[in-house]
């Protein structure tokens, strides 16, 4: 049968009409992923404005973020708000920086804490690390200016952030020759500005806010046992448990802050200020009593201490343990690598290093350094020290090093011959005090 000649108009009218269709949602998509495609920031809302606002929708909720420890995904855009209310770009966050999540009135831009920097929660990961920030640091009666364009640093000099806006900050660490950055308080820890992105630093002319500290007594732990479990006291250098636990929660009820390797390199340096009630924590050796016993007690209290590690006595890849311990406020600084045994024939215990080559013994204490991931203070094994000891650590990088000589540390001392204070197991919470207050 014929087609006739009016069915086969309406059929070409038909396929015209499709084709424009299909034309124009074509041309739509491409001018829709085109604008997905363009910074957020150079979209023009009315006109030839132009503002800066999010790719997530004002209905996106981050919330799940809130309270936790994330991870930027990419560099990523950083955002303040305005006296409106609206959220403008004012810089970058760097990828993989670790950025902690307060809860905020809205939910469509993530609040990083201690600050008035935002970012958009699409940009964020879940991180896999736990860790607290805190500094015990007094601040300066001083504030600095970072200029527009200025960084925020880590200790170890990765950038966290670019902040494209100049931003005042109150001054935590003083730059020297070596270390030519400020210290200042974000996410409640101390992170860096380079000294020469710095325009202004003023008097504030406050007076501190709490009595300071003079001189530092840093206290000497090595082993733990459990009574309950069956152990017993072999020496004075054995801790039992609920002894610890006694020793712990006074200076946690007492209001004594437990300094880090790092505030106690700046104490030392007078570039930065303590409080008067701190105490530094050291534990030798890394014996796994540490991790079975006493590591839960200092958890318990939020207590920060640094376990002194002879490295070479782990495994060659980093255990959980020490691992899971560094999370949770117990810094790993050097005990040297293998350096903690004899060889040193009637010179104090022998410990290697006192006899050892200038060339090997810097190799041993670089390789302990190594692997405590960048670690800067070091123990004497045995606590042994001479001239040759103490040239090594300093040329492998030593900023502090501990000996087992009694007494307080204060910054007139020669901070790679440092005293400590011994903890003798048995001796009664007492004592203890009188240790740390004498």
């Amino acid at each position: 049968m014929r087609t006739s000649k009016k069915r086969r108009i309406n059929k070409s009218h038909l396929t015209i009409f499709l084709g424009a269709i299909l034309g124009i949602c074509l041309i739509t998509a491409a001018v829709f992923n085109h604008l997905l495609k363009q910074d957020p920031s150079q979209i023009s809302t009315s006109g030839s404005e132009q503002t800066a606002v999010t790719t997530a929708p004002d209905s996106a909720d981050w919330s799940s973020f809130w309270n936790t420890k994330a991870e930027v995904s990419a560099d990523t855009a950083l955002y303040t708000k305005d006296a409106s209310g609206a959220f403008q770009k004012q810089g970058t966050f760097k990828a993989g920086a670790l950025v902690d999540i307060v809860e905020d009135d809205q939910k469509t831009y993530l609040h990083v804490a201690d600050s008035d920097f935002y970012l958009n929660g699409a940009d964020v990961k879940t991180s896999g690390r736990w860790f607290e920030n805190h500094t015990n640091l007094v601040p300066y009666a001083s504030t600095l200016t970072a200029s527009s364009g200025y960084q925020l640093e880590d200790e170890k000099g990765t950038v966290l952030l670019n902040c494209d806006s100049a931003n005042d900050y109150q001054v935590y660490v003083k730059p020297d020759d070596s270390d030519p950055r400020y210290g200042v308080k974000f996410q409640n820890a101390v992170y860096y500005i380079p000294k020469d992105q710095v325009t202004d630093v003023k008097d504030t002319g406050e007076s501190v806010s709490q009595p300071l500290a003079d001189d530092l007594p840093v206290l000497m732990y090595h082993f733990f046992y459990s009574e309950q479990d069956g152990g017993t006291r072999k020496d004075a250098n054995d801790v039992e448990v609920n002894e610890l636990d006694q020793q712990l929660n006074w200076l946690s009820t007492d209001g004594y802050h437990s300094l880090s390797m790092r505030e106690t390199e700046y104490f030392m340096e007078q570039r930065a200020q303590i409080p008067e009630k701190s105490v530094a924590i050291t534990i030798d050796d890394g014996d796994p009593s540490m991790h079975q016993y006493g590591y839960p007690i200092f958890k318990k209290y939020g207590i920060h201490a640094t376990l002194f590690v002879v490295c070479g006595w782990q495994p060659a890849e980093m255990s959980y343990d020490l691992w899971e311990m560094r999370e949770d406020g117990i810094e790993l600084q050097s005990h040297s690598f293998l350096m903690h045994q004899g060889g040193c024939s009637g010179m104090g215990h022998g410990g290697a290093l006192l006899c050892c080559s200038h060339e090997d013994g810097v190799k041993d204490t670089k390789e302990s350094f190594d692997y405590v991931d960048g670690g800067f203070v070091y123990c004497y094994p045995f606590g042994d020290i001479n001239d040759s000891a103490e040239s090594i650590v300093k040329d492998a990088g030593a900023k502090l090093a501990f000996t087992t000589k009694p007494g307080k540390i204060d910054p007139s001392m020669d901070p790679l011959a440092l005293p400590r204070v011994r903890v003798r197991g048995g001796e009664g919470l007492e004592a203890y005090q009188a240790s740390i207050a004498e």
